[in-house]
């Protein structure tokens, strides 16, 4: 399992054939392709609800509304339930196939009279998905599974030379809980389960939620 996919610079075999070149204006777009094509991979995608995602960028956030910051010490965010959809294999070098409810990212706000068919990945602030629930399984057991599959694939992080907030958040001794504000996106208590080039992959239990977050769009973290 541990070979299937690698982090530092390796290929999934779920990953497009897509040979891009480095973009300095953009440190997560193609990170976010290689994050969301995994979830595609066979042992993640009969456990994730694929319409169940929210797409947020620095002006809107597709596929749920902002809420109220979490309270307390529970893991959770400040997103209302997710109805974005993710087209698996739909990915291009720049774009992914997306469809949902568009909202400025303003807790209140009225959502817009839109229709969205594409995402640009270099816009992307962080995503967030839920796990599936169905006839068998609940979506806390394959929040768990998904939770132990993602924490098999995703390598400790290396420390570069200067340290990052990457650096700050992520160990190769131990997992830790987390509170990130990236955006309008704040998600409490939560655990890191590792990266994916430059996005930080984080889970949430209270709502059986993952995150995709880019990490130089991290504002503050605690």
């Amino acid at each position: 399992m541990s070979n299937f996919f690698c982090t530092n610079g390796g290929r999934s075999p779920c990953e497009a054939n897509c040979q891009t070149p480095a973009r300095p204006c953009c440190p997560c777009g193609d990170d976010f392709r290689r994050a969301l094509e995994l979830l595609c991979c066979p042992q993640l995608r009969s456990l994730i609800d694929f319409n169940a995602f929210a797409f947020v960028s620095g002006f809107y956030v597709l596929g749920a509304a902002l809420d109220a910051p979490p309270a307390g010490t529970a893991s959770g965010d400040n997103l209302s339930d997710l109805s974005g959809r993710y087209v698996c294999g739909s990915d291009s070098c720049e774009t992914i196939t997306v469809s949902g409810t568009l909202n400025p990212p303003v807790a209140g706000s009225t959502a817009l009279d839109a229709t969205v068919t594409q995402a640009a990945l270099c816009r992307l602030t962080a995503v967030a998905f839920d796990a599936a629930a169905d006839t068998t399984e609940t979506a806390a057991d394959n929040f768990q599974s998904v939770s132990q599959i993602l924490g098999q694939l995703l390598r400790p992080h290396r420390h570069q030379d200067c340290c990052s907030v990457a650096d700050a958040l992520t160990s190769a001794a131990a997992v830790r809980a987390s509170t990130v504000a990236a955006g309008p996106l704040v998600v409490a208590n939560s655990v890191i389960l590792g990266q994916i080039g430059n996005i930080l992959v984080l889970a949430n239990s209270t709502d059986n939620r993952f995150y995709f977050i880019c990490v130089a769009d991290i504002d503050f973290l605690g």
